[in-house]
């Protein structure tokens, strides 16, 4: 069963540029280095309010629950991790969802 996920990220101010280079960096790398990892698409917010926090979100797909797992114990998850941790990119914390669909489709 595919594992389906939504990862909320609200960089820092004046950091917003560089998270989203780091995350599109990430992104080809998962690309590259995960087979079971079937999406990992990085989206911006743009229809926020004036003095609101930039929100980035990442939609991801796994094969499996095994590769989810996988994916956390990379060398490149736990090095994005630290320096998004150290750096003090972020403005609040990582928000991590597992969801699933129950409607809708995903393409034509």
């Amino acid at each position: 069963m595919s594992i389906y996920v939504v990862a909320i990220i609200t960089p820092a101010p004046g950091k917003e540029e560089l998270v989203k280079s780091l995350l599109a960096d990430f992104a080809n790398t998962v690309k590259t280095n995960e087979p079971n990892a079937v999406r990992y698409l990085v989206l911006e917010q743009y229809d926020g309010h004036e003095g609101e926090l930039c929100k980035l979100v990442v939609q991801e797909t796994y094969h499996t629950q095994e590769a989810f797992d996988e994916h956390f114990k990379t060398e490149h998850f736990a090095a994005l991790g630290k320096l998004i941790g150290e750096g003090g990119l972020l403005a609040r914390p990582l928000d991590i969802k597992k969801v699933r669909p129950f409607g809708g489709f995903e393409s034509r």
